[in-house]
């Protein structure tokens, strides 16, 4: 077929096809099974649960799309003036549990399986769930700058388990660390099971979310900051490492890959935790990452006591 032919076929078509969209013959018809895009759909909302799954499936939220649940995670939250509070839904048992704001919206009473509709799958939620707006915290310079003599940061280089995160917001409350860091690319959402984990601590620990770790530890390092690495192929040990006392950041690699190279190379040192293990079938060859940094900032916080 000539390409003269197929133009003329293809703009008869689309003479048609303009009769049926109401005169817009550059809307292209879909095939069957195909989802809408573009003009053909309205975009998502961040957060927003996709229109294809079933209502309340649980999946395709970003951390329960801003949903906090659990009775310690949500009564922190509703004690923090700086947190937005934009829907509570409750049971009438949780509700007797928690001091509800006079700024805060009105709950909605719920049975426990109308919040497990709306939470991810396997949320122990208490019965209460609040959906809230993200925390802001000041910039990590400002933080920075203000900390005392005898500050502490802990910073993740690509953690990216909810679980494990908590548990250490959980840590930096425990021992008084000016604010943990993580990159933006590779931060689970701060919201749903990190804010269960660290049990109200979210509303408290700075968490500020960087673009480049090794280029804020740069930055660190220029304002008075040391900085100490955790690896295990080290010879020089915690304990050795963190002593002298000053601002000190600790750096935690994921559990596996360790510390990124550029990462390791901004480092004024690298340190491990002693292990009595050996390398054989049975016996312990690392420390979870959550119970590493428990042992780095209890050690830190020793040594300057």
């Amino acid at each position: 077929m000539s390409g003269e032919r197929r133009n003329r076929r293809f703009a008869k078509k689309s003479g048609q096809n303009a009769e049926k969209t109401g005169g817009k013959p550059d809307q292209p018809r879909r095939s069957k099974g195909m989802r809408g895009h573009s003009g053909i759909s309205m975009p998502r909302k961040p957060g927003e649960p996709r229109r294809d799954r079933p209502k309340n499936s649980g999946r395709g939220r970003e951390g329960g799309a801003g949903w906090i649940w659990g009775l310690h995670a949500a009564r922190a939250v509703l004690s923090n003036s700086r947190r937005t509070v934009h829907d509570i839904v409750a049971t009438e048992n949780a509700l007797t549990k928690l001091p509800i704001p006079d700024n805060a919206p009105q709950p909605r009473l719920s049975l426990p399986s109308d919040i497990d509709r709306i939470l991810p799958p396997g949320a122990v939620h208490q019965g209460i769930a609040l959906r809230c707006a993200p925390l802001e915290w000041p910039d990590i310079s400002d933080i920075a700058m203000t900390a005392p003599e005898n500050g502490l940061i802990l910073v993740l280089d690509q953690i990216t388990d909810p679980h494990n995160v908590g548990a250490m917001l959980r840590l930096c409350s425990a021992f008084g660390a000016s604010a943990l860091i993580m990159q933006s690319r590779h931060a689970p959402p701060l919201s749903g099971a990190v804010a269960k984990v660290a049990v109200g601590c979210l509303e408290t620990v700075p968490v500020c979310l960087v673009t480049n770790i090794a280029n804020t530890l740069q930055t660190l390092a220029k304002s008075g900051w040391f900085i100490t690495g955790l690896a295990g192929e080290t010879d020089l040990e915690l304990s050795t490492a963190l002593k002298g006392g000053g601002k000190q950041v600790i750096v935690m690699g994921a559990e596996g890959p360790g510390l990124r190279p550029r990462v390791r190379d901004c480092c004024d040192q690298l340190a491990r935790i002693p292990m009595l293990s050996s390398a054989l079938p049975g016996q312990a060859e690392s420390l979870n990452v959550a119970t590493a940094a428990a042992i780095a900032l209890y050690e830190s916080r020793r040594e300057t006591s």
